[in-house]
């Protein structure tokens, strides 16, 4: 099943490489095609146009995939889902698509995707670990509540006494994701489970 994902990220950048690898961990028949805009603004204004190329290019399903608080900005606030839905729905409305297309899918997670890689504290222990200096990283719960997950984790690595001590998400979010041995942690997630309800339902 192939299916198009409009995220927001540049084209090297964290989510457009670990979107689609948990697509498929939730669906090992999905064949992701993914389209990335830059930043939350462009995906909201261009995300019609986008989505309606995807499902031309032979898409079954698209999914919209951002943060509700990018690391570029609006810490100041606590990010507004409502706004954002809206902005999108005008966007696939302008292109001809609407928002209750069952083949479009909308998902914010919450706060931002290292909300989803610091869930998973199996996953950030076998990455940071070393036979020479083993690291122990303690389970944090509900981590979408956290003020700035992306933060937690640059501290987590400068805490550690990994041979890696700086976190680069082009680079790292998605070696830790795939070190993940199952969804469980994931699927405790409000955000994540909307996700996988989308690819599977």
């Amino acid at each position: 099943m192939k299916v198009g994902f409009i995220v927001e990220s540049a084209p090297k950048g964290a989510e457009c490489k670990v979107i689609p690898y948990l697509a498929t961990r939730v669906r090992a028949e999905i064949v992701p095609d993914v389209i990335t805009l830059d930043e939350k603004p462009i995906l909201k204004r261009e995300c019609g146009d986008v989505a309606k190329a995807l499902l031309a290019r032979g898409c079954e399903r698209v999914m919209i995939v951002w943060d509700l608080l990018p690391d570029w900005g609006e810490f100041s606030g606590k990010g507004c889902l409502h706004a954002d839905r809206v902005e999108i729905a005008e966007s696939l409305q302008n292109a001809g698509l609407g928002i209750e297309d069952e083949r479009i899918s909308l998902v914010c997670i919450h706060k931002m995707l290292e909300a989803w890689i610091i869930a998973d504290e199996r996953a950030l222990t076998k990455f940071l670990s070393t036979d020479a200096h083993p690291v122990s990283v303690a389970r944090k719960k509900k981590t979408e509540g956290i003020k700035d997950p992306k933060s937690a984790l640059i501290s987590l690595f400068k805490s550690s006494p990994s041979r890696i001590s700086r976190y680069e998400d082009t680079i790292h979010a998605i070696k830790i994701v795939r070190e993940m041995p199952n969804l469980a942690r994931l699927q405790r997630l409000p955000s994540f489970q909307r996700f996988e309800e989308k690819l599977t339902k």
